[in-house]
């Protein structure tokens, strides 16, 4: 911001699609903390959830995704007909997205399909920084004058424009997944 864009780069997301299963916020402080101070800086961070469908991870844990802080967005996977395809907690993730039968590179030059919150995640991140590319005034001057506001203003445009759905309900915070067209 100091440079006006003529140094450095303008990052507004980073994704987290890796972590420790069963992992405690209490376990890894410093690690809790990195995210306020990329949010301060005006960076979202999104975390993939734990894979294991039977995982509730408000009690078992899961980190990144149960680190306390406002500037993380946790995501669970969805398969095509919006059926929960990875862990729950109706405290600690925050969204779900498609992350079932992900149509992706592989290797040897080949392509294929691949399932996980590893892939749920990164649409997210996405949609973040599709949303600070569009034509909008105020997020514009507010990403500049006050970038933690603006993470948190698009993070609450994610969070608010949920399809929501019975299955979601009360497996993730939003109850529902990712719509970046009502975003």
């Amino acid at each position: 911001n100091s440079t006006n864009g003529a140094k450095g780069a303008f990052i507004v997301a980073s994704n987290a699609s890796w972590g420790i299963d069963d992992g405690k916020a209490t376990d890894a402080p410093l690690w809790c903390a990195i995210y306020d101070s990329l949010g301060a800086a005006g960076i979202l961070n999104v975390t993939a959830a734990d894979n294991r469908t039977t995982i509730n991870v408000d009690s078992t844990g899961d980190l990144p995704s149960v680190c306390p802080s406002d500037y993380l967005l946790a995501v669970t996977s969805i398969t095509s007909d919006g059926k929960r395809a990875a862990a729950q907690g109706a405290k600690n993730i925050d969204l779900a997205a498609p992350g079932d039968f992900v149509f992706t590179t592989k290797a040897n030059n080949r392509y294929g399909t691949e399932a996980g919150t590893s892939f749920a995640a990164p649409i997210v991140t996405g949609a973040i920084g599709l949303l600070y590319s569009n034509q909008c005034t105020l997020l514009d001057e507010m990403a500049l004058t006050n970038p933690a506001a603006a993470a948190l203003m698009v993070k609450n445009a994610i969070l608010k424009s949920v399809d929501t759905t019975s299955t979601l309900k009360s497996a993730v915070a939003s109850g529902g997944y990712l719509n970046i067209l009502k975003a």
